[in-house]
Formats: C-alpha cells, structure tokens, sequence
C-alpha cells in the first residue's frame, strides 16, 4: 500500500494506492467510500476488495473525499455533493495518470455510489462502474437518517440517547458525524434514477438484500446494454454501532464485485 496526497495542491485529497500483485493489467479500479459510521464499518471490506482487485492484476485506488478522514478541509468549511463529485474526478485522473491505465472502474457503496454513479455519468471515460447497495438520491439518504434519529429511545435527560440529532441550524448529526445545511442542500439535487451513465460500458448493480429503491433503479437502468444487477445475500446494517468498534465484511458481496471485473 503506497498513502500518497493527490488533486489541489491548495486542498490536497488523501488516497491509498495499491499496486498490481499479479501480472499488470492496463485497469484501474477507483474506490468511492460511504460516509460517516458506514465509512468506519465498511473500511476493513474496501481494504479486503483492494487487496483482492489487485491479485487479479488491477492497480486499485481509495481516497477520502474533501473534508472527510485525512483529506484537506472539514466538511462544516462549505463542503458541497458536488465538490465530492469532482473529487471522483480527481480520483480517476490520478489513477489514470500516474500508472498509464487505459480502462478505469470505479466502485461506490451506499452514498458512495450515488456520488460515483453521479460523476460517471458526467464523464465518458469510464469503462465500469458497480454501485454496491445504492443510495439512489440525496432524499432518501436524509429521509433514513432522519428516521433513524426520530425512532431512537430518548435519554432519561429528554434528549437522544446517543447523541444523534438535527440541530437548529439544518445540521444532522449522526453516529458522531455531522451533514451540514449546505451539504444537505447540495445532496438532495442527487439522484441515480436521473444519472443515466450512458456513456458507462458496463454497469454492475451489486445489492445484498432485495428493496423497493434497487428495483426501482434496477427499472431506470436496465435498458442499459451492459447493465447487470446482481443479488449477493450479506450483512448490511451498515448504520448500526456497537461498544466495540463493530466492522461488516459482507464476503458474497466482495466476492461478486471482483469477479464482475474479469
């Protein structure tokens, strides 16, 4: 694994390289995180999702967007969705340039793929790209925060229990991270039903659990010649927090993505 900085030298994105541990291939795949707690409990599936892409032959890059773990900035600066999705941007172009590729995918889970189906479907250099349990628009992620925050047990003090909130200033907080007013804003002109990444060659719809939002997508984008959608049965509670640090490492689903790149 090679940590490197990459992007705007004024506001530089954090990102780790894993080079090809099998003979090279002239591919590149992109990881796209999700946010927040679901970031914390997916890291340990990206790194294994890396590790594998790249003992297949494929130079692999995850990176942090602006304002987010160890990239410039802090989401509360004006941060915006689409500042994300230029992020994306970055990604490929630094991929692409530093290791000569010619075929790039990109990967995006949950929020994660709503930004990266978003920004491919602006691009069309974009060989792959596989959303992973698709936020499929910015109202829908704010609407299920939201809920969440509105079913949890108050605190013996009236508040809630654990800290999760949306503040008098349109901030939510949740699982210890915050979405600012003007994110929220940004976020909800989001929407994969309306990407059409038409220019995108092949399209993977990877879910772990059947829901009325991924057949909906799966109606918006089926008439995409090389779109596929795949059922992998796995853990998904990617919102849930334990006392322990708790990961998800949902295999059927790592599993399905790799093979989907031969």
């Amino acid at each position: 694994m090679i940590p490197q900085f990459f992007g705007n030298a004024d506001a530089p994105l954090y990102g780790v390289y894993l080079p090809p541990k099998a003979t090279p291939r002239d591919a590149g795949v992109v990881l796209c995180y999700p946010f927040g707690q679901e970031y914390m409990r997916a890291h340990r599936a990206y790194r294994q999702l890396a590790l594998l892409l790249s003992k297949k032959g494929y130079h692999v890059l995850r990176f942090d967007y602006r304002g987010t773990g160890d990239s410039s900035g802090d989401i509360e600066d004006g941060v915006t969705a689409q500042d994300w999705i230029d992020d994306v941007g970055l990604a490929v172009n630094e991929l692409r340039e530093s290791t000569g590729v010619s075929s790039i995918a990109v990967v995006g889970l949950r929020l994660g793929a709503l930004i990266a189906g978003v920004a491919c479907a602006a691009r069309n250099d974009i060989d792959q790209l596989i959303v992973w349990d698709p936020i499929l628009d910015g109202f829908e992620y704010e609407h299920e925060l939201l809920q969440e925050i509105s079913n949890e047990k108050p605190s013996m003090w009236g508040g809630p229990s654990s800290g999760n909130l949306h503040d008098t200033e349109g901030s939510i907080h949740f699982n210890g991270f915050r979405l600012t007013q003007k994110f929220r804003e940004s976020m909800r002109k989001l929407s994969l039903r309306d990407a059409r990444p038409t220019t995108v060659k092949k399209i993977l719809q990877a879910v772990s659990h059947e829901a009325p939002g991924f057949t909906d997508l799966k109606a918006a984008w089926q008439s995409h010649p090389g779109y596929r959608y795949q059922l992998a049965p796995a853990p998904h509670d990617w919102n849930y927090v334990d006392n322990f640090g708790g990961i998800l490492l949902p295999q059927p689903v790592i599993q399905a993505i790799v093979n989907a790149m031969d």
